[in-house]
């Protein structure tokens, strides 16, 4: 056994050396390396049975060790808390950063030394050669050691404010890379140089992929967003503040503010979808006004079914979110509504007359009711729109565009007639006439209005009392005109005229 002494201690690993040390209470506080601990323990000259005794006596059980290997999994699955410096170390840390940053290396001296040293082999000064090439070499290794620092204080100094100002614009940060940095800093005071350069490149690539990852997402972004203000504006969407939040986005990323970057780009995204909103609205509302002129064309009997079709697919196209062929094929059938109606007009010279006393019927009649539904807070602007519409294409004598406008006038306040109702029932504008039945629905719905009209409130059916109230008005006038008629012939029986005097002017 004694022969076997040295052999079986190279084939123990670290931890059992470590307890069969402690059991011989060997001091093995200095002992670094693998070799250290089997020097130490061949001094006592222990046996392989010593050893195995010992082993045995330490041995964990097979609960202790799953139990071990579960908290050391539990421990591996959670993320890492990032790691940092006390105040005092971080304030230390700062200022050798700052020195270090002020001592720049530059390697001019020693390539002049080296092509000096050149030189000298040629010329065969062999002695200054080795000299100078010594002094030189010397030098270089001085100035790299002053470069490793250097360039370790740029990375921190570098890492440290991209955190800061990720921070203060709310972008999220991987824990990971602040216990990078905390290691690079912990290095940098009192690490070897390899243990430096590892933490260093760990960091640099952990913050390089950080800032990647960040911009590269808003970057993408902002592409997707550009192709599709490219596809709005194809259908006439106003994408003049989207992209005015581009241009300030792309100057912020040329300044490195990555947060305020990715937020402007957000904000361009937003303003795109409402102004994509509201062009959709637009070309929704557009359909009205199409469908009030084949309407009116319908009217006055022109055959529009061809175009009826074409208005079809538009709202095909519409509803499939094919807005620019939508908006292609709903202009090529308002041109043919309106041809059709321009050459009616050429044709029936009476027809033109007609339509202007139309159209001013409307807004005679429907003015006042925009006015009342304004002053009820109901929302009239498409109508008031249509209005300004109906008085423009008026001055500029497009009685078909007129139109157009009127009827979608009509349309909008017809629709609105039961809410405007409803307003003037909770004011009491209008009052339930008692006992009185709609000879249409035969329901008691029947309101009065201030204008002598009686309206059912249920279907709508209306009539106006107005002339029957004329009447009897005019009756009760005619009887009160005789009445003082009488009362005059009989005062003049009684007295003389008085005679009137000439006067210069006569009326």
């Amino acid at each position: 056994m004694a022969q076997d002494r040295g052999h079986f201690l190279d084939d123990l690993p670290i931890w059992k050396l470590k307890l069969v040390a402690v059991e011989y209470k060997l001091d093995v506080s200095s002992c670094r390396y693998k070799k250290d601990y089997v020097q130490k323990l061949k001094g006592k000259k222990i046996t392989e049975e010593q050893v195995r005794v010992i082993l045995a006596k330490n041995q964990r059980s097979a609960k202790e060790e799953e139990a071990i290997r579960k908290e050391v999994e539990e421990i591996a699955s959670k993320p890492g808390e990032p790691a940092g410096l006390p105040d005092e170390d971080e304030k230390n840390l700062e200022r050798h950063i700052d020195e270090a940053l002020t001592l720049k290396p530059a390697f001019f001296e020693i390539d002049s030394a080296t092509e000096n040293a050149y030189d000298k082999m040629i010329l065969g000064d062999y002695y200054d050669a080795i000299k100078v090439n010594r002094d030189g070499r010397l030098r270089c290794l001085d100035i790299f050691s002053n470069s490793q620092v250097y360039y370790a204080a740029i990375a921190i100094r570098a890492v440290d404010e991209l955190l800061s100002k990720m921070a203060q614009e709310n972008v999220q940060i991987d824990p990971g890379l602040r216990t990078a940095l905390t290691a690079a800093k912990l290095t940098f005071i009192k690490g070897p140089p390899r243990a430096r350069e590892e933490a260093l490149e760990n960091l640099e690539s952990l913050a390089m992929k950080t800032y990647d990852a960040f911009v590269s997402g808003s970057e993408k972004k902002e592409a997707e967003l550009r192709e599709l203000l490219a596809d709005y504006e194809s259908f006439g969407t106003r994408t003049e503040e989207p992209r005015r939040y581009l241009e300030i986005a792309s100057q912020a990323k040329q300044s490195h503010s990555i947060g305020e970057y990715s937020k402007l780009v957000a904000q361009a995204g937003e303003s795109a979808a409402s102004a994509r909103d509201t062009r959709v609205k637009e070309i929704e509302n557009a359909f009205h006004i199409v469908k009030a002129g084949a309407d009116e064309a319908r009217d006055l009997g022109i055959d529009i079914s061809s175009m009826e079709s074409t208005l079809g697919q538009a709202r095909s196209a519409f509803d499939d979110g094919a807005f620019r062929q939508a908006v292609e094929l709903l202009a090529a059938t308002e041109r043919s509504i309106d041809q059709a109606h321009v050459e009616e007009l050429k044709r029936r010279k009476e027809l033109e007359a007609l339509q202007l006393q139309k159209v001013n019927a409307i807004v005679i009649d429907y003015g006042p009711l925009i006015r009342e539904a304004k002053s009820y807070g109901i929302d009239v602007r498409e109508p008031l729109v249509h209005i300004g519409n109906v008085k423009s294409a008026l001055d500029s004598k497009d009685v078909v565009s007129a139109t157009k406008y009127a009827r979608r006038v009509k349309d909008l306040m017809q629709a609105m007639e039961k809410e405007i109702d409803q307003k003037r029932l909770e004011l009491g504008v209008i009052k339930h006439v008692e006992g009185t039945k709609c000879g249409k629905c035969s329901q008691e719905s029947l309101y009065a209005y201030p204008n002598g009209i009686q309206k059912c409130l249920e279907c709508g059916h209306a009539f106006t009392i107005e002339p029957a109230i004329e009447q009897e008005a005019i009756a009760q006038a005619a009887r009160r005109q005789a009445e003082e008629s009488d009362q005059a012939g009989s005062a003049q029986t009684e007295a003389k005229p008085e005679k009137k005097k000439k006067s210069l002017f006569r009326w």
